[in-house]
């Protein structure tokens, strides 16, 4: 079965340089430089199942350490809730050499984060049909099959 889903994602970005970004939604599907604040959109039927709407940010060297891309909001279906962008997991590569004379280690994957410093994957699991996701992450009770 397919569902028609529709999904919004602002971005805001910091710095001198413009950060490259390559997002899709299962798949590539675009290459874009994020060179004011924008807004990328999907609408489109999608099967019952997972699926992960993600951003890769990978232009950012040792030169541009102003460089950040910013999650201003998500929007699924109209609705506009901090806890979309909140259930994202961002998974940073950190730079050499800065990462090895870190004296902690380094998280792996940061939660609840809206704030991309790093070159790295940002992405949002969700499973359609989608007011049953929001159902479980808003925590509102049981759902009958």
């Amino acid at each position: 079965m397919k569902y028609n889903t529709q999904f919004a994602l602002r971005l805001v970005p910091h710095g001198a340089v413009k950060p490259v970004i390559t997002y899709g939604l299962d798949h590539d599907i675009a290459t874009i430089t994020v060179a004011e604040p924008m807004v990328i959109t999907f609408n489109g039927d999608l099967t019952t199942d997972q699926h992960v709407f993600y951003i890769d940010f990978n232009n950012k060297t040792n030169d541009t350490p102003d460089m950040v891309i910013e999650i201003d909001s998500v929007s699924i279906e109209g609705m506009c809730l901090d806890r979309f962008k909140w259930a994202g997991l961002y998974y940073p590569r950190y730079p050499e050499p800065w990462a090895s004379m870190q004296t902690k280690v380094l998280e792996p994957v940061l939660e609840h984060t809206t704030y991309l410093g790093w070159n790295g994957r940002w992405e949002l699991t969700f499973s359609v049909p989608i007011f049953t996701w929001i159902h479980h992450l808003e925590h509102l009770g049981w759902i009958y099959s």
